[in-house]
């Protein structure tokens, strides 16, 4: 058995108990309309930073300066705190050595591969004497692979310590903790003489350069938004802005059965007095340029859950079971049970019942 059906079962029982012999009632009527929709519906909306985030050490060591407390207004590439800054200057300082070192060893391996390289063209050259040695001839072949292999390691090396050279410096780097963008810090979770491994929190910053709205709204109303389509936004304090939808989420949370929206401000200079996560009005507009049926909401009654509405027809009421929609204004979008033009009760029904001769008060209508 469907809902609508239960609905009608529900109204028969009414109807059983009719009275054929009341006097007529006086009432008041209303029309059920066909009407365009340009209506909106306020949610509520935070505004959020494009840029919010977590500063994380990329080095590991003791915290050696903290230069910013929370709230401070940081630029681009200050540096907002020191992790062990002495320890990796020298480190720095012993992959300098190293490296120095092994380029040293290489170029000692290039001038002996060079000075027993001469050596054997030398030998060569006396082939055809009586002077020449076979013996030792075999043996500066032999070297000269041997000293050339011990140059090619040598190389290797080189590039090696000139890698850890490079990954010294870097970490040199990374122990001065910087901030990413111009912001506010909004956290600080370290102090001087702190030991932090790497992937810690440091600082969480904020920018106030790049704001936008973020809401959950009804995913039935998301489904009737587009991309690109403008939103007006307002505060507490009456500020109007202007923002346009930059995404609407893929994703329904089933909970509360409703989706993500973020709007951009169409004009970013104009929110500079908004704060993060101050609440915004967001005024989604409701079917525009929709047109549907229409009730009054004071011809609805609620009887065990459902909607239900009188009707007049020949001076005498029916009672329809209703399907609703949304409210729009003092009405009430009609899905199913009532058609246009038809005349409702909004005064006088709460006593009424099926079959019930009425008197119409606001004929005019």
């Amino acid at each position: 058995m469907n809902k609508l059906t239960l609905h009608t079962l529900i109204i028969y029982f009414f109807t059983f108990h009719l009275s054929f012999g009341q006097q007529a009632t006086l009432v008041e009527i209303d029309e059920v309309i066909l009407e365009e929709l340009n209506q909106t519906v306020t949610l509520i909306g935070n505004v959020t930073s494009k840029k919010n985030t977590k500063i994380m050490s990329a080095v590991s060591g003791k915290i050696d300066k903290v230069f910013v407390e929370e709230g401070d207004e940081v630029k681009k590439g200050k540096v907002l705190a020191n992790i062990d800054l002495n320890n990796y200057l020298w480190l720095n300082e012993i992959a300098i050595s190293e490296y120095n070192k092994a380029q040293a060893y290489y170029e000692n391996t290039k001038t002996e591969t060079l000075i027993n390289y001469s050596d054997l063209k030398r030998m060569e050259a006396l082939k055809k004497s009586t002077v020449f040695n076979m013996s030792k001839y075999e043996k500066l072949v032999n070297m000269d692979k041997i000293l050339k292999s011990k140059e090619k390691i040598a190389l290797s090396d080189v590039s090696i310590k000139k890698n850890l050279m490079n990954i010294a410096r870097l970490n040199i780097n990374k122990s001065k903790v910087t901030a990413t963008f111009n912001g506010f810090i909004d956290r600080k979770l370290i102090e001087i003489g702190e030991v932090v491994p790497i992937g810690s929190i440091l600082f969480q910053i904020v920018s106030k350069d790049k704001l936008e709205v973020y809401s959950e709204i009804p995913s039935y109303r998301a489904a009737k938004l587009s991309i690109g389509d403008n939103i007006n936004l307002n505060t507490s304090d009456e500020s109007v802005y202007l923002g346009i939808i930059r995404s609407i989420g893929a994703k329904e949370n089933i909970k509360t059965r409703t989706t993500k929206i973020y709007i951009d401000f169409k004009d970013q200079e104009s929110n500079k007095n908004l704060l993060i996560n101050q609440s915004v009005n967001l005024l989604i507009p409701v079917g525009l340029g929709q047109k549907s049926l229409t009730i009054h909401k004071d011809a609805i009654l609620k009887r065990e859950r459902i909607s239900l509405a009188y009707v007049v027809i020949d001076n005498k009421v029916e009672i329809r079971p209703l399907k609703l929609g949304e409210a729009v204004g003092n009405r009430f979008i009609v899905i199913q049970g009532v058609k246009r033009n038809e005349q409702v009760v909004i005064k006088g029904n709460e006593r009424l019942r099926p079959g019930q001769a009425v008197k119409i008060k606001n004929r005019a209508l």
